[in-house]
């Protein structure tokens, strides 16, 4: 039995740390992957990858000139997507939300993603993955 493992050039974007980069970056990654993931995991992308920007411009201590990255790939059944700043200072941690108003966004990475982390090599990159698979 022969499998056909759908590889995806991967997307990405280096934007503004502006207050459309979310919508801008949601926008781009979901009309790119509308063809090759069901219309639940889009939604899931879409949710994810909103609250992984805002909380880079939030919390990604990022000055003038800097750039926000947004990475997005389908490699077989694994959406993954990447969220960069330069930032590399402070922790990255899930918190519980609703206390203080804020702490949703490592919340629903958690409940929504098979698996997430972050990378400090240059800057830092959160990054999550889904199964594609989920809702086709």
């Amino acid at each position: 039995m022969w499998v056909k493992l759908q590889i995806m050039e991967a997307i990405e974007l280096s934007l503004r740390p502006a207050p459309t980069a979310a919508t801008q970056a949601r926008s781009e990654v979901t009309a790119q992957l509308a063809t090759r993931v069901g219309a639940r995991v889009l939604e899931d992308v879409r949710l994810l990858v909103t609250e992984l920007i805002t909380n880079a411009l939030r919390h990604g201590k990022l000055v003038p000139g800097d750039r926000v990255s947004v990475k997005a790939s389908v490699d077989g059944d694994i959406v993954r997507i990447e969220v960069g700043d330069p930032g590399r200072d402070g922790d990255v941690a899930q918190r519980a939300p609703g206390a203080s108003g804020g702490g949703y966004g490592l919340y629903l990475v958690e409940q929504l993603a098979k698996s997430w982390g972050v990378e400090r090599t240059d800057g830092t990159v959160v990054w999550c993955e889904l199964s594609s698979a989920a809702g086709r």
